[in-house]
């Protein structure tokens, strides 16, 4: 780095920031700083027995070496921000804290408790690296990093390759271990290619037709609609629930994904009180080797526009419409957001915003025969219980599904939107729904809505927007 006139400027070697980098950078921009430390992600790997503190030192090193992401620094510039990967990121520097007894969840919060203080892109590395121990044995390691650095399946890889360097088993872990992974700066230079052009004005042509075609009252939000602080959250947690979805999913033939999307859409319009809704799907953006194996933060929003007043009669029917046309948002996922935004600003006069996110991350689900020996639900009922939102900005209405064996629901919402009472009764309709789909998929998309409304109690007015 060097200085000009009392700014940091960066060295000739820095690139562009990757599309799904300055995504993060352009949507975080206006948020309060202090909000920053909401969004960051965590994961913990296990230490097994008998490993010493200095090999998960150690291991936090190597993949620094391995991952560009972690030893890259983020500047902003008059021609716009860009990075800048240090060629080596020198001894990894490890914080500690004791939490006796400590399960995965509570050790990723206690090592959360040390990183408060946002993150200086600049001058920081966009990650802390922490050593939970219990009574003073190696536990966890855990890694808590900047949203611009790592999105979910950047987090699981490297959870995964940490858990090998450890010792543990992970056979995923060693796999890409073995591998030589992409980079974000090799990304960066081939999104901004001239041979990406075409690629680049078929996604700005999509987010036209989106403008062309949906209500302004409709699409897209204004930016300022998520600044409000004020946030409820509750989880849904049922291996029936699991055990139910993947039964629908092998019926209706449309994969879990689907199948939750298409219902979680309906129970949108319920709570808007409008028949036409626009989602925010998360595309990840790795459709394509060598992309697959890198350690960055790729994804990005892709709106996903529904009119419920022309949804075929059965659900079966309009969870296949849901699925075909999620996947054409998944494609044009990866866009220039600088682009778009001046695009809509163009014709809208706003500053671009998302609301009502949708993000599957179960890829665990069975879909198989053994899927239809659904749980007990009588000796095993679902667990709805209140949680602490971690982010208390942003969308209005954010349901996110985790794996495991009990199919962890989250769902986010503004009380303004659904008050806590009413949260909780939604996400046992999303259980009795799945139950009820599971046995019976030709259950009507009239009947699904109306019990929806009927358990919710009064809402909005329904309309058609125009």
């Amino acid at each position: 780095m060097r200085e000009e006139r009392g700014r940091t400027m960066p060295d000739a070697g820095a690139v562009p920031l990757t599309f799904g980098q300055l995504s993060v950078w352009r949507v975080m921009a206006q948020w309060p700083p202090d909000r920053w430390v909401e969004t960051y992600l965590s994961t913990a790997a296990r230490v097994p027995d008998g490993c010493p503190a200095q090999r998960v030192v150690e291991a936090f090193g190597i993949l620094c070496r391995r991952h560009e992401s972690l030893r890259t620094h983020f500047v902003d510039t008059p021609h716009g921000p860009v990075q800048y990967v240090r060629p080596d990121a020198g001894p990894a520097q490890v914080a500690t804290v004791e939490c006796a007894g400590a399960t995965r969840a509570e050790a990723q919060a206690a090592a959360r408790g040390l990183t408060r203080e946002r993150i200086e892109r600049e001058r920081d590395f966009a990650r802390r690296f922490i050593l939970v121990t219990d009574r003073g044995r190696p536990s966890y390691a855990v890694l808590v990093t900047d949203h611009i650095l790592a999105d979910g399946f950047a987090l699981r890889r490297l959870r995964g390759e940490l858990t090998a360097l450890l010792g543990g088993d992970d056979p995923d872990g060693q796999r890409w271990l073995d591998e030589t992974p992409a980079q974000p700066r090799e990304l960066a230079l081939d999104q901004h290619s001239e041979a990406n052009g075409g690629r680049r004005q078929a996604a700005l042509d999509h987010w036209r037709r989106l403008l062309d075609t949906l209500p302004a009252t409709l699409f897209p939000v204004p930016d300022e609609a998520g600044h409000h602080p004020g946030r409820i959250e509750a989880v849904l947690r049922s291996p029936g629930t699991r055990a139910a979805l993947g039964s629908a999913a092998q019926r209706l033939a449309v994969p879990p994904q689907g199948v939750l999307l298409a219902l979680n859409s309906l129970a949108l319009a319920t709570v808007t009180g409008t028949s036409q809704v626009v989602l925010t799907l998360q595309s990840s953006n790795r459709f394509t080797a060598p992309w697959r194996t890198l350690v960055s933060s790729m994804n990005q929003y892709a709106p996903l526009a529904l009119d419920l007043g022309a949804a075929p009669d059965t659900f079966a029917e309009h969870a296949r419409q849901v699925q075909a046309d999620s996947f054409r948002a998944y494609w044009f996922g990866s866009y220039d957001i600088d682009a778009v935004t001046a695009l809509v600003r163009a014709e809208r006069g706003i500053t671009l915003g998302f609301d009502h996110f949708y993000n599957f991350m179960a890829q665990d689900v069975p879909t198989d025969e053994a899927a239809d020996a659904l749980v007990d639900r009588t000796s095993q009922p679902p667990l709805i219980e209140p949680t602490r939102p971690n982010r208390q900005i942003g969308p209005r209405f954010d349901l996110k599904v985790y794996g495991g064996p009990d199919l962890p629901i989250h769902l986010r919402a503004d009380p303004l939107l659904l008050p806590q009472p009413r949260l909780h009764t939604l996400l046992a309709w999303f259980d009795e729904e799945l139950h009820r789909l599971a046995t019976d998929p030709a259950t009507r998309v009239a009947e699904v809505l109306a019990r929806c409304e009927a358990a919710l109690g009064p809402a909005p007015a329904r309309h058609t927007a125009s």
